[in-house]
């Protein structure tokens, strides 16, 4: 045993199952255990260097946390990477599987025998479908009962739909059905929920753009305009003739201070720009949830929006301190 197998063995198997399932949809052919061990050593690595990175020219940074970020970013995400793979192979073979199941069922009704017909429909532009019908018709004609060659078929392709479609072919082929008139009929269910499900997203768009355009634009520019205008308004209090003791002594004043029993501090302009970043963050991060649960029914659906949201929120933030503390300065500047 190799030191990534060995590795690997040090996990709970159901991050290895986890891994090997994923791992077999998208077709890479490398022992999971491997695998899973030279992805784990090199997550190990890459957040070591980044972490005595920082410890030497960072020293404020705690070099832990950024271990802990690196090693989570890098295996997180090339799980992730290789999900989304396997789900949209999966959502491609949705598409044509109505076409596939209506012409198995023609060649079944011009005579073909049921492998033939398979293998007969196994079309280029199938895709990922046709590899997998020829390889079920090809264990068929082998001596394979084609309840079994076609019961794989969902091992190989993430999808829920052809998984169900295959579940009832079997069982009517096992029952001794029609199965030409069961083919058509599975087509034409999946056809009308294809269309459904387009319907359904083309409903619910407005409500994405809306989370959208809230969570990218809406936020960043109240938070930008806040903090520049708690920036002028320090700047005023600063140049007015209080005293500082005065100050505090309003401060400790409001309802806020009285109701916990501890005083108030006055509100920077650093503080705001601070907080609304670690706000845009967040909700960035939430918005994508919400997203990806409206449009797919999965909140892990909407994790590759996070960097796109999260970046356009970020970007317009500072864009907007920037443009408004240039036309607000001659203000400051005279007050």
């Amino acid at each position: 045993m190799g030191i990534y197998q060995r590795i690997a063995s040090l996990l709970p198997e159901r991050i290895v199952e986890s891994f090997r399932k994923e791992m077999h949809y998208v077709g890479i052919s490398i022992e999971e255990k491997r695998f899973v061990g030279f992805l784990i050593l090199f997550s190990i690595a890459a957040g070591g260097v980044a972490a005595l990175y920082f410890y030497i020219f960072y020293p404020e940074i705690n070099p832990f946390a950024i271990f802990a970020i690196i090693f989570s970013v890098i295996c997180g995400g090339v799980y992730f990477w290789i999900d989304q793979m396997a789900e949209g192979s999966g959502k491609r073979v949705e598409k044509v599987l109505p076409d596939v199941l209506e012409l198995i069922a023609s060649n079944i009704k011009s005579g073909l025998t049921t492998e033939r017909a398979i293998f007969t429909a196994a079309r280029p532009e199938f895709g990922m479908l046709s590899v997998e019908l020829k390889n079920a018709s090809k264990k068929i004609l082998s001596g394979e009962r084609i309840e079994t060659a076609l019961a794989e078929l969902p091992q190989k392709i993430k999808s829920i739909a052809l998984e169900r479609t295959i579940w009832l072919l079997v069982q009517g082929i096992k029952s001794g059905g029609q199965i030409a008139d069961l083919l058509l009929q599975l087509g034409t269910d999946q056809r009308e929920e294809n269309g459904m499900r387009d319907e359904i997203q083309a409903n619910i768009s407005m409500y994405i753009l809306l989370i959208f355009f809230a969570a990218a634009f809406g936020a960043p520019l109240l938070f930008g305009i806040s903090s520049i205008i708690v920036g002028v308004l320090s700047q005023q209090t600063a140049n007015l003739s209080i005293s500082s003791a005065d100050i505090q002594q309003y401060a400790q004043m409001s309802s806020i201070g009285r109701f916990f029993g501890i005083p108030t501090a006055g509100i920077t302009e650093e503080f705001v720009a601070g907080f609304a970043t670690i706000t845009l963050v967040v909700t960035s991060i939430f918005a994508a949830f919400t997203i990806g649960a409206i449009n797919a029914g999965s909140e892990k659906k909407g994790v590759k929006f996070i960097p796109i949201i999260m970046a356009i929120s970020l970007v317009l933030f500072f864009a907007v301190r920037i443009v408004l503390g240039e036309m607000l300065g001659n203000i400051k500047n005279f007050l």
